[in-house]
């Protein structure tokens, strides 16, 4: 008989619902800006469709506490994410 194979679970850090890990998009903080998940420390998941929304970036940004001339950083940074991975 087959083993089944185990499918890690991450909630998504704007709309709270839960989806395999691999669907999700893996941010961290480091040195006060955000950016792709390194292999190092913690992280933070965002689903696709939460990555599109403008409320995202002021919550990331809050998290992190950047500085609010980031806003455009970070939005660049969700949308080459978004596109590397699809």
């Amino acid at each position: 008989m087959a083993r089944k194979l185990h499918v890690p679970i991450r909630m998504c850090l704007q709309c709270r619902q839960r989806f395999p890990q691999k669907e999700l998009i893996r941010l961290q903080c480091k040195d006060k800006t955000i950016q792709a998940f390194d292999g190092l420390g913690r992280s933070q998941y965002v689903c696709y469709t939460c990555s599109e929304n403008p409320k995202l970036v002021k919550q990331l940004a809050g998290r992190c506490k950047c500085a609010k001339d980031l806003h455009e950083e970070i939005i660049s940074l969700l949308k080459e994410l978004r596109a590397d991975d699809r």
